[in-house]
């Protein structure tokens, strides 16, 4: 499963609306049927937001279910974290390079 799928089911385990959690977090409803259709990708603020309304940490999220996590070994579950939050950034940029690159093409019409 990947991140809006994650956010989805853990919404409906929980019986939440989409509704009440884009309201709660501040976003537009487009916004957050994109974020769980996996049409957009996501900042790990919003992450953060989306995990704190639902009631859950933001590993449960990211797929990592506490089970799967081996306490002896946090080293691993470190880099495992610092390589999924490297993901995210590298996400992150190439998201603010394509709004760039748009405004300029917008620009560039009108």
């Amino acid at each position: 499963m990947n991140i809006g799928e994650n956010i989805r089911k853990c919404r409906r385990e929980k019986d939440i609306k989409a509704e009440e959690i884009f309201e709660k977090i501040g976003i537009s409803q487009s916004t957050y049927s994109k974020i769980e259709n996996n049409r957009c990708k996501i900042d790990i603020k919003t992450l953060n937001n989306i995990a704190k309304a639902l009631g859950v940490d933001v590993i449960v999220l990211l797929g990592i279910e506490r089970k799967d996590i081996n306490y002896s070994n946090t080293d691993t579950l470190i880099i495992s974290l610092e390589n999924k939050i490297e993901l995210l950034k590298e996400q992150n940029s190439l998201l603010k390079k394509e709004i760039k690159l748009i405004k300029r093409t917008n620009k560039k019409n009108d």
